[in-house]
Protein backbone atom coordinates (compact mmCIF):
# COMPACT_ATOMS: atom_id res chain seq x y z
CA UNK A 1 0.00 0.00 0.00
CA UNK A 2 2.98 2.47 -0.01
CA UNK A 3 4.27 2.09 -3.63
CA UNK A 4 2.70 5.52 -3.99
CA UNK A 5 3.38 8.05 -4.64
CA UNK A 6 -0.49 9.22 -4.22
CA UNK A 7 -1.76 5.43 -3.28
CA UNK A 8 -2.04 3.78 -0.02
CA UNK A 9 -2.29 5.70 3.33
CA UNK A 10 1.06 7.67 2.70
CA UNK A 11 2.06 5.98 5.99
CA UNK A 12 5.39 4.70 4.95
CA UNK A 13 8.14 5.36 2.19
CA UNK A 14 9.74 1.99 1.14
CA UNK A 15 13.15 2.07 0.37
CA UNK A 16 13.78 2.29 -4.23
CA UNK A 17 15.13 -0.72 -5.34
CA UNK A 18 14.43 -0.88 -8.89
CA UNK A 19 12.91 1.64 -11.21
CA UNK A 20 9.26 2.41 -11.04
CA UNK A 21 6.91 2.91 -13.38
CA UNK A 22 7.54 5.01 -16.66
CA UNK A 23 3.93 6.58 -16.74
CA UNK A 24 4.05 6.90 -12.38
CA UNK A 25 6.72 8.90 -11.79
CA UNK A 26 7.71 8.24 -8.09
CA UNK A 27 6.18 4.70 -7.95
CA UNK A 28 7.91 2.57 -5.93
CA UNK A 29 7.17 -1.07 -6.76
CA UNK A 30 7.51 -2.94 -3.75
CA UNK A 31 9.54 -6.32 -5.51
CA UNK A 32 10.95 -7.34 -2.20
CA UNK A 33 7.54 -7.47 0.17
CA UNK A 34 5.96 -9.16 -2.94
CA UNK A 35 8.53 -11.96 -3.17
CA UNK A 36 8.16 -12.73 0.60
CA UNK A 37 4.33 -13.31 -0.50
CA UNK A 38 5.46 -15.59 -3.17
CA UNK A 39 7.86 -17.14 -0.98
CA UNK A 40 5.04 -17.46 2.18
CA UNK A 41 2.98 -18.77 -0.74
CA UNK A 42 5.26 -21.50 -0.99
CA UNK A 43 5.62 -22.27 2.24
CA UNK A 44 2.09 -23.37 2.84
CA UNK A 45 1.77 -25.57 -0.07
CA UNK A 46 5.07 -27.07 1.64
CA UNK A 47 2.87 -27.40 4.71
CA UNK A 48 0.20 -28.65 3.31
CA UNK A 49 2.64 -31.56 1.56
CA UNK A 50 3.96 -31.85 5.22
CA UNK A 51 0.52 -32.37 6.60
CA UNK A 52 -0.75 -35.20 3.91
CA UNK A 53 2.23 -36.71 4.06
CA UNK A 54 2.68 -37.22 8.16
CA UNK A 55 -0.85 -38.41 7.29
CA UNK A 56 0.37 -41.46 5.46
CA UNK A 57 1.97 -43.32 7.95
CA UNK A 58 1.27 -46.95 8.45
CA UNK A 59 1.90 -48.36 12.02
CA UNK A 60 5.16 -46.73 13.02
CA UNK A 61 6.39 -46.62 9.56
CA UNK A 62 6.12 -43.66 6.91
CA UNK A 63 6.98 -44.26 3.10
CA UNK A 64 6.65 -39.82 2.82
CA UNK A 65 10.03 -39.37 5.01
CA UNK A 66 11.89 -38.18 2.23
CA UNK A 67 9.33 -35.64 1.01
CA UNK A 68 8.96 -34.48 4.21
CA UNK A 69 12.57 -33.89 5.03
CA UNK A 70 12.85 -32.22 1.93
CA UNK A 71 9.74 -29.41 2.36
CA UNK A 72 10.73 -28.84 5.90
CA UNK A 73 14.52 -27.78 4.79
CA UNK A 74 12.65 -26.12 1.76
CA UNK A 75 10.57 -24.30 3.94
CA UNK A 76 13.34 -22.92 6.23
CA UNK A 77 15.74 -22.21 4.00
CA UNK A 78 13.01 -19.58 2.40
CA UNK A 79 11.71 -18.37 5.29
CA UNK A 80 15.48 -18.15 5.93
CA UNK A 81 16.63 -16.16 3.27
CA UNK A 82 13.20 -14.31 2.47
CA UNK A 83 13.30 -12.82 6.36
CA UNK A 84 17.22 -11.67 5.72
CA UNK A 85 16.65 -9.86 2.38
CA UNK A 86 13.52 -8.49 3.82
CA UNK A 87 15.28 -6.70 6.94
CA UNK A 88 18.52 -5.75 4.66
CA UNK A 89 16.77 -4.55 1.82
CA UNK A 90 13.44 -3.05 2.97
CA UNK A 91 12.72 -2.67 6.40
CA UNK A 92 16.39 -1.31 7.30
CA UNK A 93 15.63 1.58 4.61
CA UNK A 94 11.38 2.38 5.62
CA UNK A 95 10.76 5.27 6.68
CA UNK A 96 7.80 6.63 8.37
CA UNK A 97 6.01 9.39 7.22
CA UNK A 98 5.65 11.02 10.70
CA UNK A 99 3.92 14.59 10.04
CA UNK A 100 1.21 12.56 7.70
CA UNK A 101 0.85 10.11 10.46
CA UNK A 102 0.20 12.22 13.22
CA UNK A 103 -2.37 14.55 11.30
CA UNK A 104 -3.97 11.13 10.31
CA UNK A 105 -4.07 10.11 14.16
CA UNK A 106 -5.19 13.75 14.96
CA UNK A 107 -7.88 13.46 12.87
CA UNK A 108 -9.15 10.00 13.68
CA UNK A 109 -13.04 9.81 14.96
CA UNK A 110 -12.03 7.54 17.64
CA UNK A 111 -10.13 9.76 19.26
CA UNK A 112 -13.00 11.78 20.28
CA UNK A 113 -13.86 9.63 22.94
CA UNK A 114 -11.64 10.86 25.07
CA UNK A 115 -13.24 14.60 25.32
CA UNK A 116 -17.16 13.52 25.75
CA UNK A 117 -16.55 13.58 29.56
CA UNK A 118 -15.56 17.52 29.03
CA UNK A 119 -18.11 18.38 26.01
CA UNK A 120 -20.52 15.48 26.19
CA UNK A 121 -21.46 12.55 23.69
CA UNK A 122 -23.88 14.70 21.37
CA UNK A 123 -21.25 17.24 21.18
CA UNK A 124 -18.46 15.02 20.41
CA UNK A 125 -20.45 13.20 18.14
CA UNK A 126 -20.76 16.47 15.97
CA UNK A 127 -17.03 17.38 16.30
CA UNK A 128 -16.12 13.73 15.37
CA UNK A 129 -19.08 14.28 11.96
CA UNK A 130 -17.64 17.69 11.54
CA UNK A 131 -13.75 16.61 11.46
CA UNK A 132 -14.84 14.23 9.20
CA UNK A 133 -16.72 16.28 6.55
CA UNK A 134 -14.22 19.58 6.55
CA UNK A 135 -10.93 17.00 6.70
CA UNK A 136 -10.06 18.78 10.37
CA UNK A 137 -8.10 17.38 13.27
CA UNK A 138 -10.31 16.52 16.03
CA UNK A 139 -8.84 19.46 18.23
CA UNK A 140 -9.17 22.01 15.15
CA UNK A 141 -13.00 21.06 15.02
CA UNK A 142 -13.32 21.58 19.09
CA UNK A 143 -11.74 25.13 18.87
CA UNK A 144 -13.75 26.42 15.55
CA UNK A 145 -16.69 25.39 17.02
CA UNK A 146 -16.33 27.32 20.04
CA UNK A 147 -16.02 24.66 23.38
CA UNK A 148 -12.91 26.08 24.37
CA UNK A 149 -14.26 30.01 24.17
CA UNK A 150 -17.43 28.49 25.94
CA UNK A 151 -15.42 27.21 28.71
CA UNK A 152 -16.44 23.56 28.80
CA UNK A 153 -12.71 22.05 28.25
CA UNK A 154 -9.09 24.27 28.29
CA UNK A 155 -6.98 24.08 25.36
CA UNK A 156 -4.34 22.54 28.14
CA UNK A 157 -7.36 20.02 28.70
CA UNK A 158 -7.65 19.05 25.39
CA UNK A 159 -4.19 18.50 24.35
CA UNK A 160 -4.13 15.98 27.53
CA UNK A 161 -6.86 14.44 25.96
CA UNK A 162 -5.97 14.39 22.39
CA UNK A 163 -2.59 13.16 23.49
CA UNK A 164 -2.38 10.04 20.47
CA UNK A 165 0.91 8.78 21.81
CA UNK A 166 -0.33 8.32 25.27
CA UNK A 167 -3.32 6.75 24.10
CA UNK A 168 -1.04 4.30 22.08
CA UNK A 169 0.43 3.53 24.92
CA UNK A 170 -2.35 2.81 27.83
CA UNK A 171 -2.17 -0.50 29.12
CA UNK A 172 0.96 -1.30 28.77
CA UNK A 173 3.83 -1.96 31.26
Amino acid sequence: MGSGPRAGLGELALPELQPGSSIMPGKVNPVIPEATLMACARVMGNDTTMTIAGASGSFELNVMLPVMGQTIVESLTLIGNTSRVMADKVIAGLSANVEHNEQLAMSSSAIVTAINSFIGYEAAGAVAKEALREKKTIRETVISRGHVAAGEITEEELDAALDVLSMARAGRS
